[in-house]
């Protein structure tokens, strides 16, 4: 399946298809970025559950039963790269006319995962990718909860117009980071990538 990664400067495409330059945001960027909703969302990789008839909590513990109207878990120390599904007019008058089809994403996520070092804070065998799910804050969540590279595929629905496919790469455990993006270069994707103009 080919994904679409939209530029609002033809140079950025370009460097993406000569060099493989990414621009990988950090979650707490989204979350604070206020542009309407294209880009930043504030509950972004915030799982939230919300039944109507509530929640009920058993403590493991000591048994005790606790209850609550909502539920919600974030996933942290990840950045994110993110792309669409989907080539359209829409797609470019959102995010911007110049768009980058890769035919084969595969090759992204195995180049990065490539960069696995042990002086890395960034955590690249453990790359995950996979299309983003636009879910219900009534939808049970499960084991989604405890588990942060299933977050952090995870929006509300109302974003799902945006089909979005996403890259997240985590820090290390024992890494931390206050950086906003982290920059990876994974060679030429000439290849595997072609220039659309909107």
């Amino acid at each position: 399946m080919p994904l679409y990664k939209y530029f609002t400067d033809e140079r950025f495409a370009n460097a993406f298809i000569r060099k493989g330059n990414m621009r990988f945001g950090s979650l707490a960027s989204y979350r604070e970025l206020e542009d309407g909703g294209v880009r930043g969302d504030p509950k972004d990789a915030t799982l939230h559950y919300e039944p109507s008839e509530g929640i009920e909590i058993t403590m493991v513990a000591d048994g005790r039963k606790l209850s609550g109207t909502s539920f919600s878990s974030a996933a942290q120390n990840m950045f994110v790269y993110c792309m669409s599904s989907e080539l359209s007019l829409e797609r470019a008058a959102e995010l911007g006319p110049f768009c980058v089809e890769i035919a084969d994403p595969d090759t992204i996520v195995a180049r990065l995962r490539a960069r696995a070092t042990e002086a890395s804070r960034l955590d690249y065998a453990a790359v995950v990718c996979g299309e983003t799910e636009y879910r219900p804050n009534d939808k049970i969540p499960g084991a989604d909860w405890a588990v942060p590279e299933r977050v952090v595929m995870i929006k509300p629905p109302e974003y799902a117009s945006q089909k979005e496919f996403r890259i997240a790469l985590p820090l290390k455990p024992d890494a931390t980071s206050d950086d906003e993006c982290v920059f990876v270069s994974i060679g030429k994707l000439g290849g595997i990538a072609r220039l659309h103009r909107f």
